[in-house]
């Protein structure tokens, strides 16, 4: 056991002590942050999938939709949140909502220049992609995370 585990366990239950635990953590990756942004984004999508597993959270979907630079030019959202869950309950998908808002809005980034504005084009990719019975959980955050760590 490493020495860090066994001072969690000694701590677990005291408050207090937890409590200044969180706040040596968050200084350590806050030095950690301005030291090395790749480790420190490596260390926060690892607590991230520890929270969420591997789906997106309504943070990193916005932020992952707003950092994509689309095949028109523009960037970010070609769709809100609002409207992409719309769709997803219209069209009877079963799926965490925000890896439905960021692959419809992945879909348009990338493929726009094909389908136009044919928001059905859209949709019933989507579906058939997010709805794979063969697909790993987790096919959109993957597909988001291996673009990432690619670029």
């Amino acid at each position: 056991m490493h020495k860090y585990e066994e001072y969690m366990k000694m701590i677990d239950g005291n408050e207090a002590k937890e409590k200044e635990a969180d706040y040596v953590m968050a200084a350590a990756l806050h030095k950690l942050k301005s030291h090395d942004e790749a480790d420190f984004e490596c260390v926060m999508e690892k607590l991230h999938c520890l929270v969420y597993g591997p789906h997106f959270d309504e943070y990193l979907a916005k932020k992952a939709v707003a950092e994509m630079k689309n095949v028109d030019g523009s960037s970010g959202e070609h769709w809100t949140l609002e409207e992409t869950t719309k769709v997803m309950e219209q069209n009877g998908i079963k799926a965490n909502k925000y890896d439905w808002y960021y692959l419809l809005n992945m879909l348009h980034s990338d493929y726009s220049k094909i389908w136009g504005d044919d928001t059905g084009q859209y949709v019933k990719f989507a579906k058939a992609y997010i709805e794979d019975p063969d697909a790993a959980e987790g096919k959109v955050f993957y597909l988001w995370r291996a673009g990432k760590h690619h670029n």
